[in-house]
């Protein structure tokens, strides 16, 4: 019986989902399994949307005049991502570089355990683009990890970025200045991380009352 459960559920998954491309800005674009939700919470733009297997994160920030250079990335991730965990205690399973269009970015695996509401399993790659912070977001159960797995695959593989020219991503040489900008932009991770999980929470539970409303 689990099995033909199984293969219901995966039939559904092929044919139920009409997946289309959202363009995120004027450089980047994903593909959602249904219309996402798109609102601005602190200058952040959210897109959000969810299915039966999990729900679908993405967030925009501009960095403004916070200038990070490509050699400064893999700190700021690190920082980032820490700040991520400890915002919703986290057990972090695995982590690892990974790159899209050339640019090189930042992804984890965790168990979030602040809030048993909301989905546990939780995938998350970052990156920076034309001076932009990119966050991806996969939030699923554990139970059902492998029937989510394609959904997931499917919309991070489905990130397409183009570096703008003249936006400089270069190689520079690592002086004062940039030096005293690893503390700086380490501490700032840590303040942008914590807008991130604030609205993100935000968002879901919209999302979960209005779904929660239709079933009603």
């Amino acid at each position: 019986m689990k099995y033909f459960i199984a293969l219901l559920l995966i039939t559904k998954l092929t044919y139920s989902q009409e997946w289309s491309e959202t363009k995120l800005n004027d450089f980047s674009s994903i593909e959602f399994p249904n219309k996402p939700e798109k609102s601005l919470q602190n200058a952040d733009v959210y897109y959000t949307a969810s299915d039966d297997y999990g729900v679908y994160l993405v967030m925009i920030r501009n960095l403004g005049n916070q200038k990070i250079s490509e050699s400064e990335f893999p700190q700021f991730y690190e920082g980032f991502m820490k700040g991520a965990l400890k915002s919703v205690k986290g057990e972090l399973i695995k982590q690892n570089e990974f790159t899209t269009n050339g640019i090189i970015g930042n992804e984890m695996v965790y168990l979030a355990n602040s809030n048993p509401q909301l989905p546990n399993l939780r995938h998350k790659r970052i990156f920076i683009a034309n001076n932009n912070l990119i966050s991806c977001e996969f939030w699923t159960n554990e139970d059902i990890e492998e029937l989510a797995l394609s959904n997931k695959e499917k919309f991070f593989n489905s990130i397409s970025v183009s570096v703008k020219k003249g936006i400089e991503t270069g190689k520079k040489e690592m002086n004062s200045e940039y030096e005293s900008g690893f503390i700086v932009g380490k501490i700032i991770s840590y303040l942008l991380v914590i807008g991130l999980i604030v609205g993100g929470i935000l968002l879901i539970r919209k999302l979960t009352r209005k779904k929660n409303k239709n079933v009603g």
